[in-house]
């Protein structure tokens, strides 16, 4: 009676050992595709985009001038501080020449070969199924517009492996609930926010599915909520801190708003607007717009910017099979996330993605900021094939 289950038990250790194999193949490849575009493609070449010039100016000047500025104009908050200190770090290991910012291009492909793997974790944690790990992860390693992003000196690849990193810490800390994880988890979401901030919307939804299971058992849910924001605010501090000693005010994030302001219309200009420079003000363009063209800006802000972000052709190569791969992640997973909204189990899981992508559209529509969205769309496309084929016909036995 016990051999059939230790047969049974031993081929599927064999088959998850190849799934192991089959992920450690993907990261791997993808590293050293990384490595190959970044040594290829303007390895020696001191021509960079203005966002790109800025951030090397910025580590240049904190290693040589010990002050923080996006504009060199004296000490501002313009932006984050999770990508500049980063680009500060490699460069304080591996220098400020081209050499050093080719090795800053490896360690980012290194990042995005991690993001890979990551991506195969959070599609398990979360379904407990290495199968929808597995097509998460071949949908996001496959796609080889993640490695050509990863040799440009932008916050894409940095903010993807906190991103996900963040994701899949804070479901283990869910999940056993150890003090130190969920510390932990409010650390990786506070570093996340400070590479880009949009992530700070998810914030309200995260702990929502625990005040609904202890919804009278305040000590359970209370305890790792204050936990995550006692490692949140560990990391924030000192940003804070320097905000209000150096600007003299306080700056949660940062100050740039004009990506808000420029995706208010197809064409801003046009329309006689003017940047408020504040997000308040923003959104009272907003609603000023709301009120002339009703049904246009819903359009725009919906079903116009969707088809930029995500419709658009990816820079990439080859072409034809990234846009394949994100297609199928778009699809697949939209469909997926429906489908989780209104399952008991990951409602919850469900409603953080949905919040997080509606967000998007609050901001100028480019098809990069697609790119934050596709391993969370590979998950749950892998879970949507998964629930679509594991279901077993009424007289089938169950199999151990």
């Amino acid at each position: 009676m016990n051999k059939p289950r230790l047969g049974g038990e031993r081929q599927a250790r064999a088959i998850r050992w190849v799934q192991y194999g089959v992920i450690a193949l993907i990261c791997l490849i993808g590293f050293l595709y990384a490595v190959h575009i970044a040594q290829t493609m303007g390895k020696y070449s001191v021509e960079y985009s203005p966002d790109e010039g800025n951030y090397i100016a910025m580590a240049k000047r904190l290693l040589n001038e010990h002050y923080y500025s996006y504009w060199g104009e004296g000490p501002d908050a313009y932006v984050s501080p999770g990508y500049p200190l980063f680009l500060t770090a490699c460069m304080a290991i591996f220098g400020t020449d081209l050499e050093g910012i080719f090795c800053i291009k490896v360690v980012q492909g290194l990042l995005a070969a991690a993001t890979v793997f990551l991506t195969f974790l959070l599609g398990y944690l979360l379904t407990e199924k290495y199968s929808v790990g597995l097509i998460a992860c071949l949908l996001h390693g496959a796609n080889t517009v993640f490695y050509l992003y990863s040799r440009l000196l932008l916050t894409e690849t940095l903010y993807f492996f906190t991103m996900m990193l963040f994701f899949v810490v804070f479901v283990l800390a869910m999940k056993r609930e150890r003090w130190f994880l969920h510390v932990l988890a409010g650390v990786c979401f506070a570093v996340t926010i400070l590479v880009r901030p949009l992530l700070i919307v998810i914030a309200p939804f995260l702990f929502l599915p625990s005040l609904v299971r202890h919804w009278k058992d305040w000590k359970t849910f209370l305890r790792p909520l204050v936990l995550f924001a006692l490692g949140f605010l560990l990391l924030c501090l000192p940003w804070w801190v320097r905000n209000g000693v150096v600007l003299g005010e306080f700056i949660p994030l940062a100050t740039q708003t004009n990506p808000m302001y420029a995706g208010l219309a197809p064409d801003v200009l046009a329309l006689g607007l003017t940047d408020p420079g504040s997000l308040m003000g923003n959104f009272k363009l907003l609603l000023d717009l709301l009120r002339q063209d009703f049904f246009g800006t819903i359009y725009w802000m919906t079903f116009g910017k969707f088809q930029i972000i995500f419709m658009s052709t990816q820079w990439a190569n080859p072409q034809v099979f990234a846009d394949f791969l994100k297609d199928v992640a778009v699809y697949l997973g939209l469909f997926g996330g429906l489908r989780a909204l209104f399952s008991k189990k990951y409602w919850g899981t469900a409603l953080v993605f949905w919040v997080y992508l509606a967000s998007s559209f609050l901001f100028i529509p480019v098809s990069r900021y697609s790119m934050q969205y596709l391993p969370l769309l590979g998950i749950l496309a892998g879970y949507l094939l998964m629930e679509a084929f594991s279901h077993k016909h009424p007289g089938a036995k169950a199999h151990t």
